[in-house]
């Protein structure tokens, strides 16, 4: 391998780790979770994040009948403590 070959090598490579980078830091912009994707997220049980709704205890909106999560809200939520919510978002 001649040192062109090398220097195309070592380019390509470090677009690669840049692009999976980028893509990863993509996947942690807000998105809107379903109940089993919170649960996930947070390590609590699915019946745990219903309980937590009733008691409005986690931050969640409810859109046509279905309970959604804000990614960006549950990290929040967890790195604050876990902390009581103040009202919930209705759509």
């Amino acid at each position: 391998m001649n040192d062109q070959q090398l220097s195309e090598l070592i380019e390509s490579s470090l677009r690669r780790v840049l692009e999976s980078k980028l893509e990863a830091a993509a996947d942690t912009s807000d998105t809107l979770l379903d109940t089993k994707e919170a649960a996930r997220l947070t390590k609590y049980k699915e019946t745990s994040i219903y309980g937590l709704v009733k008691r409005k205890k986690i931050p969640f909106c409810k859109m046509e009948g279905k309970l959604l999560f804000s990614r960006r809200e549950l990290l929040e939520w967890i790195a604050n403590g876990q902390q009581k919510i103040e009202g919930n978002h209705e759509r």
